[in-house]
């Protein structure tokens, strides 16, 4: 029976596509940019509008552990990823039960990130005080991106896995030049 580690799993490009767009401008938004600019405003339209088009994909196109029903955590996925953890069997495709809440939790994050960055210039959001929830929003999603780095490295190094690899696009290998037969 072949290695799991001799067929790496690779995510569909559009699942890709998204992760490093939302990732870009998450980053952009929490540690490059000025709170208020508008580039600030722009790339917290373009991190929803992402999970949104990822949402689509999941419901419609996607396939296999790209789709939305895959993401959705059981008591198995748990079981199976703490017996790969104890283990330390490559991982699995797809995300381990773990990841499932991750993604819902950072999607979610970042969704109530950017309504309430739009909600707080509303005169109703800035009575009911909406930048702070806008703050505690971009804490929390801090706290989450740092949980998930922190978790990707983990369970990379615990399963001898490249978990980043996975999100990155294949390498191809150079053809090698087939010499003439004499």
């Amino acid at each position: 029976m072949p290695s799991r580690k001799a067929d790496p799993f690779r995510w569909d490009i559009l699942v890709r596509l998204t992760h490093w767009s939302l990732a870009a401008a998450c980053v952009a938004n929490l540690w490059l940019n000025e709170t208020g600019e508008e580039w600030h405003e722009w790339l917290g339209y373009l991190a929803m509008s992402v999970i949104g088009l990822r949402l689509l994909w999941g419901l419609t196109l996607a396939k296999g552990y790209a789709r939305l029903a895959a993401l959705i955590p059981s008591g198995e996925d748990f079981r199976l990823q703490a017996r790969e953890m104890s283990e330390r069997a490559p991982a699995s495709p797809g995300h381990h039960g773990s990841g499932k809440l991750a993604v819902w939790a950072i999607w979610f994050t970042v969704l109530a990130t950017g309504f309430t960055g739009w909600f707080q210039n509303t005169e109703l959001g800035f009575d009911w005080g909406a930048d702070e929830w806008h703050t505690w929003c971009t804490w929390a999603l801090q706290g989450l991106i740092a949980l998930h780095l922190g978790a990707i490295v983990y369970t990379s190094w615990r399963q001898r896995s490249n978990l980043i690899g996975r999100m990155l696009p294949r390498r191809r290998q150079p053809q090698r030049q087939q010499e003439p037969h004499s």
